[in-house]
């Protein structure tokens, strides 16, 4: 009784098709309504067979359907794969890009007049950097055995890098010109009797003033080195973004955008 609870269509679709058989059994017996107790009979097997065809039929594209649905799974797990390794590839020629653009700096940089003194330059890649503090000493990999040692400028295509620090087989440290920790003397690019000094900023900028306080200096001037100490002279250093005067001080002060891009940094000259 349970069973017959729990599946009442089954169990409603047994008893018709044993009241048919009984009713075909005694129209066959008695010869009962032969003709349209047939046709009845024949139409309500027929209904019956369709049902169970109808459900066998979705049964059958239910099955298909979850099979459909595993290709299509496939299929898209392909189609991410393949859209990952474009992106990949993406990334990659945008590095080298970015690198040939940075050697093709170089190149030209190279070109200054201080490379045809007593200079010798030592090309590098950056190798490591301190992800948490951009404007912190970085790592390149090319040291004593190149003739680098503490003391040592570097440049890259666009100006003046910074420092080394130290040097060893296959490496040297360089701290960067933006670094709080440096400072460096300057002239104006169009007018080499303007001297200043700046040093850097934590916020990756350098900041400084003219030694003349009656100085010509304006925003959009390209500051240079001035050739004063280890740096040679006119490399360049940055341009200024803001002018003031400081009347307490009596000095005029200046803030300077780098002329490097320390966050893309890849390749580097070492002056040995």
């Amino acid at each position: 009784m349970k069973w017959m609870r729990d599946h009442k269509l089954i169990a409603a679709l047994l008893i018709l098709l044993v009241v048919l058989a009984l009713l075909f059994t005694l129209s066959v017996t008695t010869g009962f309504g032969e003709g349209s107790f047939a046709s009845f009979l024949n139409n309500g097997v027929s209904k019956i067979t369709g049902f169970f065809s109808s459900a066998g039929s979705n049964i059958r594209d239910g099955v298909g359907g979850i099979f459909s649905g595993g290709q299509l799974r496939e299929r898209i797990d392909e189609l991410e794969e393949e859209n990952a390794a474009l992106e990949r590839e993406l990334a990659q020629s945008r590095l080298t890009s970015q690198q040939l653009e940075q050697l093709q700096n170089l190149a030209q940089i190279l070109n200054y007049d201080y490379t045809d003194q007593t200079f010798n330059v030592v090309t590098a890649d950056v190798t490591l950097e301190d992800g948490s503090n951009w404007n912190g000493i970085f790592t390149i990999d090319r040291g004593s055995e190149s003739g680098i040692e503490a003391g040592d400028t570097v440049i890259d295509g666009d100006g003046l890098v910074g420092f080394v620090t130290d040097a060893g087989e296959g490496w040297a440290k360089v701290m960067p010109a933006i670094s709080t920790d440096e400072t460096l003397s300057f002239k104006l690019a169009r007018d080499g009797s303007q001297l200043g000094i700046v040093s850097g900023n934590s916020d990756g900028t350098l900041a400084g003033y003219m030694l003349d306080d009656q100085s010509t200096v304006v925003e959009g001037d390209i500051i240079v080195s001035s050739g004063m100490g280890s740096c040679p002279e006119g490399i360049e250093i940055g341009s200024v973004r803001s002018v003031s005067y400081n009347s307490n001080r009596l000095i005029r002060e200046v803030t300077v955008d780098p002329a490097v891009d320390f966050r893309s940094l890849r390749k580097v000259a070492v002056i040995v």
